[in-house]
């Protein structure tokens, strides 16, 4: 079975914005004043958005703070869920458990 591949919707909502605004990931790195290389990870998938730079994303493009972080919470849960799917037909649900102790 073939795993579909699934895109961190922060990445693409950051790029978006970005493009939206006429702004390359560069320049976004000047505005919120972080190196270059934590953008260009988190835009290659080799860095997570973490709740600082969160925070300065959402403060610089005037959204909810919380907004990217969130994001990257449901890509994580994604990954995870995948990565652990052959562990979870192993373990038991609670009322399952309940009814065999009856």
């Amino acid at each position: 079975m073939k795993t579909e591949v699934v895109a961190n919707q922060g990445v693409v909502e950051m790029k978006r914005l970005c493009a939206k605004n006429g702004i390359s990931p560069m320049e976004l790195s000047r505005y919120l004043n972080v190196t270059w290389t934590r953008i260009y990870e988190i835009i290659s998938g080799k860095r997570r958005i973490t709740s600082e730079t969160d925070i300065l994303l959402c403060h610089f493009f005037e959204v909810k703070q919380g907004y990217f972080a969130k994001l990257q919470l449901e890509y994580d849960l994604i990954l995870a869920e995948r990565s652990l799917q052959r562990k979870l037909k192993e373990i038991p649900i609670l009322q399952d458990t309940v009814k065999a102790k009856r």
